[in-house]
């Protein structure tokens, strides 16, 4: 799991850790806050006049405050421990780290106690370092509850476990979603190439229907070039006939021309040339016969291919039709439309 940009709110919600410290606070009577690597990143929880209305009203109180907390959390991850202070201001403070993945990402600070009876003219000074009015800093510094340092460190014994806690419940979270990052990504992915895929049927599809009105014309052309042929062959039939009318026309002029003697030699020559063409006229549509009925046979082949080529063309319109179908399908169940 990639850490390295990980922040505390992006495992922990802010109003989820602002309510865990206002629970610490009312159950310990110490004050809390929730710090990252910039500051604070919740309202402090049950802050006293002394730090709240002085001590950080001060720009320089207020700076010393950032630093102290940002210190007491770098020394609770450099020991994995809760660390228990005395900030600058002279109270008693305690953090807690939250650590993901090896990462620190963040502390719970507390405190805001003293140990025992303070020193006044401790403080009377620190009041003067921060430009903060001695008389008040004290009178406020009075109203600070002091409590046995066993019962601070339990506190922070407490606070560390609710660190602990958070840090498993910020690691489980991390994983959870970077993982939903995951199956996301893998999703978009999947779904742009469920978009293609259905892009490339739609073309394909296109290309058979195309395909699919392309036979047919030829089909209809096969059955256009049958009839033709049929057609032709009649005329063929029509020369056969014709050429046998021709061959006893010459046979009928040949009888006559030999009664006729010398007189008919001329006729009979003409006779003759008739018989030739006849019998020419006979053999060629004898073979223009032929060639029209195995043109026929090719044209009938061909038609039967097509009829064949037709159907598988059809079929393969079919499957393509319920392919987009279940593609359409998956894709809306990949955007969560299903």
């Amino acid at each position: 799991m990639n850490t390295e940009n990980l922040t505390l709110l992006d495992v922990i919600d802010k109003r989820t850790l602002q309510s865990l410290q206002d629970a610490f606070s009312a159950a310990t009577g110490m004050a809390a806050l929730a710090t990252d690597d910039t500051g604070s990143v919740t309202e402090g929880s049950g802050f006293t006049d002394f730090c709240m209305n002085l001590t950080r009203k001060s720009k320089i109180g207020c700076e010393r405050c950032v630093k102290c907390d940002l210190q007491g959390g770098a020394e609770a991850s450099r020991t994995g421990r809760p660390a228990v202070y005395y900030c600058h201001g002279g109270l008693m403070d305690f953090a807690a780290p939250i650590i993901v993945n090896g990462k620190h990402i963040g502390s719970l600070i507390g405190g805001q106690v003293l140990p025992e009876e303070p020193d006044e003219e401790k403080f009377r000074r620190i009041a003067k370092e921060i430009d903060v009015d001695p008389d008040e800093y004290i009178a406020a510094l009075r109203k600070i509850k002091i409590v046995p340092k066993k019962q601070i460190e339990a506190a922070a014994n407490l606070m560390y476990q609710m660190a602990n806690a958070l840090s498993d419940v910020g690691y489980q979270r991390a994983l959870a979603a970077e993982e939903t990052e995951k199956i996301t990504r893998s999703a978009q992915r999947v779904g742009e190439h469920v978009d293609m895929l259905e892009q490339k049927i739609s073309g394909v599809s296109a290309t058979i229907a195309q395909l699919a009105e392309s036979f047919n014309a030829i089909r209809e052309a096969a059955a256009d070039s049958v009839k033709a042929v049929e057609s032709t062959d009649t005329i063929v039939k029509t020369i056969e006939n014709a050429s046998t009318q021709l061959t006893l026309i010459s046979f009928n002029a040949s009888i006559v021309a030999k009664r006729a003697g010398a007189a008919g030699a001329g006729f009979n020559v003409i006779a003759q040339e008739v018989r030739t063409l006849a019998d020419k006229n006979t053999k060629q549509a004898g073979e223009i016969g032929t060639t029209l009925h195995n043109i026929r046979k090719a044209m009938a082949d061909i038609n039967t291919q097509i009829k064949n080529v037709h159907s598988g063309v059809e079929k393969t319109v079919e499957a393509m039709h319920e392919l987009s179908a279940l593609v359409s399908e998956t894709t809306e169940i990949s955007n969560g439309k299903k």
